[in-house]
């Protein structure tokens, strides 16, 4: 045992890491983190259908002109849902989220449906959406986003 310790530490001595320096990466010109919060007001969800009625889920896009090409091709672009906002309980999470739910009708059956928040991008604009697995039309409410972008 004490043979292969020290063929080890005689192994990390020989060969251990150092030369000289690689070459400088390609310059970038001004590196930037911005962040935007949005708000969607309950009613202006757009209600998206397939021509069958089916496939039903809620959308909203907003415009944002530092979603340019460059960043679109070479940046990052993260987005959140902001949930009770303005409030002690805030927490930002990040999307897509999922979460499950359980709920009761006034004769007291089971309801059971999942919530999904998505975003997408491309130059110029973001969208939300937010999609019911039982696929009911059912308005969201007022929801706050935040979108990170990094060039």
């Amino acid at each position: 045992m004490k043979k292969l310790l020290l063929l080890a530490i005689i192994s990390l001595t020989l060969f251990s890491c150092e030369g000289p320096m690689g070459p400088q990466g390609p310059a970038r010109e001004g590196m930037y983190w911005r962040y935007y919060t949005y708000t969607v007001n309950s009613q202006d969800w757009e209600l998206v259908t397939s021509p069958d009625g089916l496939n039903t889920y809620y959308m909203y896009v907003f415009d944002n002109n530092d979603i340019t090409d460059d960043l679109y091709i070479n940046g990052y672009v993260l987005g959140y849902l902001v949930q009770s906002p303005g409030t002690q309980d805030e927490v930002i999470t990040p999307l897509p989220y999922v979460i499950h739910r359980g709920d009761t009708d006034n004769s007291g059956k089971e309801m059971l449906w999942t919530e999904t928040y998505t975003y997408d991008y491309m130059p110029g604009s973001v969208a939300f959406y937010v999609q019911y697995s039982d696929f009911v039309q059912q308005q969201p409410g007022d929801m706050v986003f935040r979108l990170v972008i990094n060039n």
